[in-house]
């Protein structure tokens, strides 16, 4: 094994042993918290929505930013419960779902977005990017209705087939439009991830 291979091997192991040792539900946590340390994403934050939650790692994470806030967790996939995590099972694509989130907070918007989803893989790229940039792009339909004007937006791309589309759908509804990839993130993974903030200043 070449020394590089054997540092990344290392590097992943602690990732994943360390959150198993501090009872984390998901590696993914130490992504958030790198996006939180450089963007300051909590600051004044009284609701989220996670989308595409389960595990839930990032829900577990979040709720702790928040403390007294309200955050919803959102996913196709059942999530095990989390103290002060409301979840509930559909997709963002769902617009009666979506009325739902939206009773929850008593018809108000969100502070923040955030979504570390990812599709589920067949194989085929092409088709697997489509596919997920369908649901980044009913996540980003849905911020336009749902965040605050002056709330912000994180979550995971994919670099390939639709990125730069989206790139520019994002640029078209955001002030402010930063790319971040963590150290946690895998360095071949081809994830990265975007901090928008400001929605609608057209």
């Amino acid at each position: 094994m070449s020394n590089r291979h054997w540092r990344k091997s290392q590097s992943e192991d602690f990732f994943i042993k360390d959150s198993k040792k501090k009872g984390y539900r998901s590696r993914s946590v130490y992504k958030l918290s790198e996006i939180d340390q450089k963007f300051n994403i909590f600051k004044n934050v009284k609701t989220v929505i996670d989308i595409g939650s389960s595990p839930g790692g990032w829900s577990e994470y979040a709720v702790k930013k928040i403390r007294s806030g309200k955050l919803l967790a959102i996913d196709i996939t059942e999530m095990e419960p989390i103290n002060g995590v409301s979840f509930i099972q559909g997709s963002i694509e769902d617009k009666i779902l979506q009325e739902k989130l939206f009773e929850e907070i008593d018809n108000k918007k969100f502070d923040l977005i955030i979504s570390d989803m990812s599709p589920n893989k067949t194989g085929n790229k092409v088709s697997d990017q489509y596919k997920f940039y369908n649901i980044a792009d009913s996540i980003l339909e849905f911020s336009q209705n749902g965040l605050m004007s002056k709330g912000m937006m994180v979550m995971k791309v994919f670099i390939g087939h639709g990125f730069e589309e989206f790139k520019s759908d994002l640029r078209e509804n955001f002030e402010t439009v930063s790319y971040f990839k963590p150290k946690s993130s895998r360095k071949e993974s081809r994830e990265t991830y975007v901090i928008a903030k400001n929605i609608g200043y057209n």
